[in-house]
């Protein structure tokens, strides 16, 4: 038995399989929805805007002269 856990939206009775799981296409499988609930989410938006102005507190880019140079060295560790 394999397993696996997502998030998607249910829309008008359908559930999709994200494609990195189209192996399980056309299976049968058990499935247990938990559905998030409006004081989830508005919970979880109040800690996000909480973070927010936490870092906008504490000043996290100040000593970033020139954003624009920072932002280029940033980039140049990808390549």
């Amino acid at each position: 038995m394999n397993s696996v856990e997502f998030t998607t939206k249910i829309d008008h009775g359908v559930i999709r399989l994200p494609k990195e799981y189209g192996e399980f296409d056309n299976s049968t499988a058990h499935v247990v929805i938990t559905v998030e609930s409006s004081e989830d989410k508005t919970e979880k938006k109040k800690k996000l805007f909480a973070a927010i102005k936490k870092m906008q507190e504490a000043d996290i880019f100040r000593h970033i002269e020139d954003p624009v140079e920072w932002q280029r060295k940033l980039r140049d560790e990808w390549e």
